[in-house]
């Protein structure tokens, strides 16, 4: 009698345990390096040019997680960015795998200035920013970002997760023309993957900066400083770690070069410097087996306006979308469909923080990537980001206060002024 008790005492105290255990990753990665001779994009400067050949494979990389309530997949792709159409045609193609159509998907483009064009099917801007329109190179970056997310769903194992934040250093510069005087954010936030034995599996970082250390006269595909960012993380934190990228509040944002007369190098210096310190964040941060994940859409559509310039994109109505991502009720990541101000970033953070978020943190150009959203009176003085601006005046203002939104409506619940263990 006594040894069935005990073994009843033995399941009751398992029980809870098996409960909490629930946490599972996947990790799926392709290569999307367009075939040499497609045009690249980001650069009028090439003027359609076709690019000559691969400095460094492009990469869609898929976090697939799955905490037994939600699954989320955080999609990375080198690529200068996404459209709307891209992206939800994806999320409808991964839609239709058996067990996948619940999963939420958020495919943050890198914005490198050396990835695949070919992409814009948009009259005179599409043909300028990333060469002539082809639509079967359209389909084959949709194609293998399916690809990759699928594979990261066919590999689940159980695992742990933690977040951390730090400070980047020296990397980047505010290009602003007005207002002026501004000193970027070197915020870096961190997703810890591990498995259940510590062993290191992922880690996403997301830091705001241009991925244009490599300029227009640059002919071989290339992702940037990421991919040296990436390659360091592997030598730092063990070979079978996967990183995965995430831009920010990159759009006024540009990255300091150290060496002019060698821009790879000055590449391998910020990917370097940038890796260093996700390691650091990374030893700081504890993980665990169990992540609470709360998301909240907002889907909305706007009529493209003109430019200050003059500018405009020939459609009647442009339909997009931002989101929330809360982990474990106090960390925020919130998608944005375009290249956000630095300036709405500092005060998206501040808001946060009274909020009670440990961190708020912005994923730039994710789901979408329609251009920069500034500030009115940005786009007033017509700085260089608001002839690529294309919501008009207010645009910025009505992105902020939306955000704002979203983020009251999934602030933390705390008590006696004290927040919860992160």
């Amino acid at each position: 009698m006594k040894t069935i008790v005990k073994s009843l005492f033995f399941l009751i105290l398992l029980i809870p345990t098996l409960n909490y255990a629930t946490l599972y990753i996947g990790i799926g990665k392709t290569d999307i390096t367009p075939p040499i001779g497609t045009p690249s994009a980001g650069y009028v400067d090439r003027k359609g040019e076709g690019m000559q050949g691969i400095h460094d494979p492009l990469t869609a990389i898929a976090l697939f997680i799955d905490n037994g309530e939600k699954k989320i997949v955080l999609c990375s792709v080198d690529h200068l960015g996404f459209t709307y159409e891209m992206t939800q045609d994806i999320i409808q193609q991964v839609h239709a795998v058996p067990q996948l159509g619940q999963c939420e998907i958020y495919i943050g483009s890198s914005h490198t200035h050396s990835g695949g064009g070919a992409f814009l099917n948009i009259p005179i801007i599409g043909e300028s920013l990333a060469g002539t329109y082809n639509p079967a190179m359209t389909q084959f970056y949709v194609k293998k970002t399916v690809e990759a997310i699928v594979q990261a769903s066919q590999n689940l194992i159980p695992a742990k997760i933690g977040i951390g934040y730090g400070q980047a250093g020296d990397l980047s510069l505010y290009r602003g023309q007005w207002p002026t005087g501004i000193t970027p954010l070197s915020d870096v936030a961190v997703i810890k993957v591990t498995k259940l034995d510590d062993t290191p599996v992922a880690v996403l970082f997301n830091y705001a900066v241009h991925p244009t250390v490599l300029k227009s006269q640059n002919r071989l595909f290339s992702s940037d400083f990421v991919g040296y960012a990436r390659d360091h993380l592997q030598t730092l934190l063990g070979s079978n770690v996967q990183p995965i990228y995430f831009n920010g509040a990159q759009g006024d944002i540009i990255p300091v070069i150290s060496n002019e007369g060698d821009r790879f190098e000055s590449c391998e210096y910020l990917g370097h410097s940038l890796a260093e310190t996700v390691q650091k964040i990374w030893n700081d941060t504890k993980t665990n087996d169990f992540l609470s994940i709360k998301t909240q859409k907002e889907s909305y559509a706007f009529k493209p306006q003109a430019t200050p310039y003059g500018l405009t994109l020939p459609l009647e109505s442009y339909k997009s979308e931002m989101n929330v991502i809360v982990l474990n009720q106090l960390h925020a990541f919130i998608t944005i469909p375009g290249e956000l101000s630095c300036i709405y970033d500092r005060q998206l953070k501040a808001l946060g923080n009274e909020l009670g978020y440990v961190h708020v943190s912005i994923f730039g150009l994710t789901n979408d990537a329609h251009g920069y959203i500034i500030l009115p009176e940005s786009w007033r003085h017509k700085t260089l980001e608001s002839s690529l601006s294309f919501g008009g005046e207010n645009y910025g203002d009505f992105i902020k206060s939306s955000t704002e939104n979203l983020l009251k409506s999934n602030a933390p619940c705390l008590s006696s002024g004290q927040r919860p263990d992160v």
